[in-house]
Parts: structure tokens; sequence; C-alpha cells
């Protein structure tokens, strides 16, 4: 497995001083000038922002992403599995309703295979979003992990761990944060992504934030279950702390990426042993 971080300005100058070291970047598909800065550091794979789900997928500019792909060689193509609420006004957004489920497996796997249409299905990973329950723009059907088994059964594309995603899910829908992230499609884990989740000066809980002691614990828990066959191995763990424009640059401390870059490669590393 290799170790990445989110690109930022800050974790490149601490990779050049040698006080932090990853194998990789990770980088936004938005910027070919920032891929190429980071580069000139460390070898970059691409994060994309496709929403499989959403119906926007027949609008995206494939010649961009597979030039991106095949420049950082980023080996898979990721795509957010998504369900609106303002998409299905008919439904509550926690319902159970087998209508409302079959129309949501079927938006995913439609968009899924128009991404497998382009780039072959064994380049697609898909990711577990957020659900906040009551009053959220996500219906709880997509998060659910009957349904996201099921999609990937249908499509065979790969599997996407985001876990403070999961942690963030589990919160606010009152469920435990293990057994949910075990009821996933882990057996065909491909990549994951680590990092802390904080509240919010409103109490709304919001990731991208320093590793706190749970955070620590439960990312220990995934790769252990990945390190005695459980989980499938990723390709990458990528630590999702730091990045640039204005929704990551005021969290990317370097005394957080300092501290906290060098032990999450060291988890990685006894975790492989």
């Amino acid at each position: 497995m290799k170790v990445a971080v989110n690109y930022s300005t800050e974790a490149e100058q601490l990779i050049k001083d040698s006080l932090i070291d990853v194998d990789v970047f990770k980088c936004p598909d938005f910027s070919r000038e920032l891929i190429q800065r980071a580069e000139r550091t460390k070898p970059c794979y691409v994060h994309f922002g496709l929403n499989a789900g959403s119906g926007q997928i027949e609008n995206v500019v494939w010649t961009l992403i597979k030039e991106l792909k095949n420049w950082t060689q980023t080996p898979y193509v990721n795509v957010h599995a998504v369900a609106y609420s303002k998409h299905y006004p008919q439904f509550d957004v926690l319902t159970h309703e087998p209508s409302h489920i079959n129309l949501v497996v079927d938006a995913v796997i439609r968009d899924i295979e128009i991404v497998a249409d382009k780039i072959g299905m064994e380049n697609v990973i898909m990711e577990n979003v957020i659900c906040r329950g009551k009053g959220d723009n996500m219906m709880k059907s997509v998060i659910d992990p009957i349904v996201l088994s099921e999609i990937v059964r249908r499509t065979g594309c790969g599997f996407l761990l985001d876990t403070a995603h999961a942690q963030m899910t589990s919160i606010c829908l009152g469920l435990n944060v293990k057994e949910y992230i075990s009821q996933l499609p882990v057996s065909s884990l491909k990549e994951l992504h680590i990092t802390g989740i904080q509240k919010d000066e409103n109490g709304r809980l919001r990731d991208s934030m320093p590793m706190t002691k749970d955070d620590w614990e439960l990312a220990s828990w995934v790769l252990r279950k990945i390190e005695n066959a459980e989980f499938s191995k990723p390709w990458v763990v990528a630590m999702e702390y730091g990045g640039v424009g204005p929704a990551f640059e005021w969290r990317s401390e370097e005394n957080v990426l300092a501290e906290q870059v060098p032990e999450f490669y060291k988890m990685i590393r006894l975790n492989q042993n």
C-alpha cells in the first residue's frame, strides 16, 4: 500500500525540508498547474470530483479525465455514489421504500456504466458519502451497505472507503461505525481515505480535520482488518488533511502535518509487517 497525503504547499515544503514523507500526493482534478508543481516534489495521483447518481456524468469532459489519469498514472477513476433529496422530492430522506431504493440503485449504476464505457469498469471505484439524516440533502438509501454492495455486485466496480464519511454518517444516524463499515463492500476495497472529524462552531461535523484519538483508533482498526485479510488491500491509503483553495487552505497547518503525517506513515507501514 502506498501512503498519500492531500497536496498542499505546507506539505510540499515539509517534504522538501525532510520533516515528513509520503509516497504520493493526492491531488484534485481542477488544475494541471497544481499537479505539475506537486510532481516536482512527489509523484501524484488524481482524485476526481465525479458523482454517480446525479445525472450529470453525461456532461463530463472525458478527454481531460483521461489525460490526467494517464499523465499521473492514476490507477482508478473514482465516483461518489450520491442520491440528492432534491431529485427525490416525493420521498422522505430516511425512506426505506423499495421503489425509491430501486430508483437510486438504477441511477448510480447508470452513471457508473457511462464512466466504465469511457475507461473500463476495472478502472472505476465508488466512494461512500455522508448522510446526516433529517434535513440533509443526501438520501439515506445511498449510504446503505446493502445498496452499495448491490451496486458493486451488479457493476463489478471497486470500492473506495472514506472512514471520516462513515464516522459522520454513523454518528448522525446512530449507527455503530465499525459494524457499519464491516457491512460495506470491503471485499472490493481499492482505495482508503482517512482523516479527522470535528464539530464546527455550529456543532456540525466536518471532515478533513486533524486526527483525534477516536480517529486514530478507527484507522488502526481498519488497517488491522486489511492486514488480517478481512478487508481487501487498497493500492493507496490517503490522509485527507490539508489542501489548496479556500475550502482547505485554512486547515493546512504545518504543525498538524509535521506531527500527524509521520505518525500516519508509521501506522500504515507497521500494519503491513
